[in-house]
C-alpha cells in the first residue's frame, strides 16, 4: 500500500511526453508521476500520476510478475489517481468527446470506497464514495491504436479533483 496523499490546488502544470507513443499532456506540477518499467504484448502501461507517495515499478523479468497499474494505494481526502495506459488494439467507442483532436469516451461513475481493500486504488476518509473517470482515446497509428486514462477522484468535494483530471486530459497532443 502506499502512503496517504492529499489533492489540492495550486502548483502549476509539468509536462508528460512519451515520443514513441506520439502523445503529450499537462499534469499537476504537484502530482507525483511514477513512469512504468515494463511493456505488454499489446497493452502499454506508460505512467502513474497521484498525489500519494507512488510505489515505484518493478519488472522482475520477462517471465516474472511486473507491478501492477496502477499499483494498490490508499489516496486521502481529495486525493487523486490517474493512469495511462496504450495499446495496439482497435477499440470501437461511443464517441462522446474529442482529445487531441481524436474521437474519445469519457465516463465518471459513483462506486463505494472500499478503504479495507488490499488491491486497487481506494480513497480512505472523506465519505463512503469515490468517482472513477475512464477515458478512452482514439490513437495516433497503426501501433497505437487506442490510449486509455483510468482515475479514481476522492472527496467529499468531487468537483476540484475531477477538474484536474479533466483539464489533464483536454491538454492532450497527439504529435507526429
Amino acid at each position: 500500500m502506499l502512503a496517504l496523499g492529499s489533492g489540492g490546488a495550486g502548483g502549476g502544470l509539468a509536462e508528460a511526453a512519451f515520443p514513441g507513443f506520439r502523445l503529450v499532456f499537462r499534469y499537476p506540477a504537484r502530482w507525483h508521476r511514477e513512469d512504468w518499467c515494463w511493456l505488454g504484448r499489446s497493452n502499454y502501461p506508460l505512467t502513474l500520476l497521484t498525489t500519494a507517495q507512488p510505489t515505484p515499478c518493478r519488472n522482475v523479468g520477462p517471465i516474472g510478475y511486473q507491478t501492477p497499474l496502477p499499483p494498490p494505494q490508499q489516496l486521502g481526502i481529495h486525493g487523486v489517481a490517474a493512469w495511462w495506459t496504450a495499446t495496439s488494439r482497435s477499440t470501437r467507442l461511443a464517441a462522446n468527446a474529442r482529445l487531441g483532436g481524436r474521437p474519445a469516451r469519457i465516463a465518471v461513475e459513483l462506486e463505494p470506497a472500499r478503504p479495507g481493500a488490499g488491491t486497487g486504488v481506494v480513497c480512505v476518509g472523506g465519505g463512503s464514495t469515490q468517482r472513477r473517470l475512464s477515458a478512452v482515446i482514439e490513437g495516433p497509428s497503426a501501433t497505437v491504436r487506442t490510449v486509455r486514462v483510468g482515475a479514481v477522484i476522492c472527496g467529499p468535494d468531487f468537483a476540484a479533483g475531477e477538474a484536474q483530471v479533466r483539464e489533464m486530459l483536454a491538454s492532450v497532443r497527439f504529435t507526429d
